[in-house]
């Protein structure tokens, strides 16, 4: 599980507490559908979030179209 006490969250943290591969996450970033919050840093060219970011976010439900 994903340490709620981090100061962030790396793509691999986020995967695992959402239950889904890294890869999902990376989809998610690169579709730009709001499917993912914005990272609120970046360090070099990975993004990070705050837990707080991730675990407050209402993920759109599983099969949902996100394109409308």
């Amino acid at each position: 599980m994903a340490d709620v006490n981090a100061d962030y969250w790396t793509i691999d943290d986020v995967a695992e507490h959402w239950g889904v591969t890294p890869q999902t996450i990376r989809t998610y970033r690169s579709r730009k559908r709001d499917e993912l919050p914005p990272h609120d840093r970046m360090f070099g060219r990975s993004p990070a979030w705050r837990p707080q970011t991730i675990v407050g976010f209402v993920r759109p439900g599983q099969g949902a179209r996100t394109d409308l």
